[in-house]
């Protein structure tokens, strides 16, 4: 495994963690985890994503920036799907 390939795997795998347990706050005794699942929190992984695949575009490294980016993609329209569903509450 490549330190690219690990990267990714790293980094996706500790963003997912970390947006799951926002969704899942108000079954832990920490509620306040929900703030992983806000929009601040969405679009600072956004931002941070867009730069990972930005420099991995800019590297050669489409398969690693085709990972993050999809990634990206998938959690910020679980994202703004669990907002517009849970406002028309």
């Amino acid at each position: 495994m490549s330190g690219v390939t690990a990267f990714v795997d790293w980094w996706t795998l500790c963003w997912t963690v970390l947006l799951v347990l926002g969704y899942v706050a108000e079954l832990t005794p920490w509620p306040r985890l929900r703030a992983l699942r806000s929009p601040g929190a969405s679009r600072t992984m956004l931002a941070f994503s867009t730069a990972i695949v930005l420099g991995f575009t800019l590297a050669g490294d489409t398969r690693s920036s085709a990972v993050v980016a999809a990634w990206a993609i998938v959690f910020a329209s679980v994202n703004w799907l669990y907002h517009y569903f849970t406002s028309l509450e």
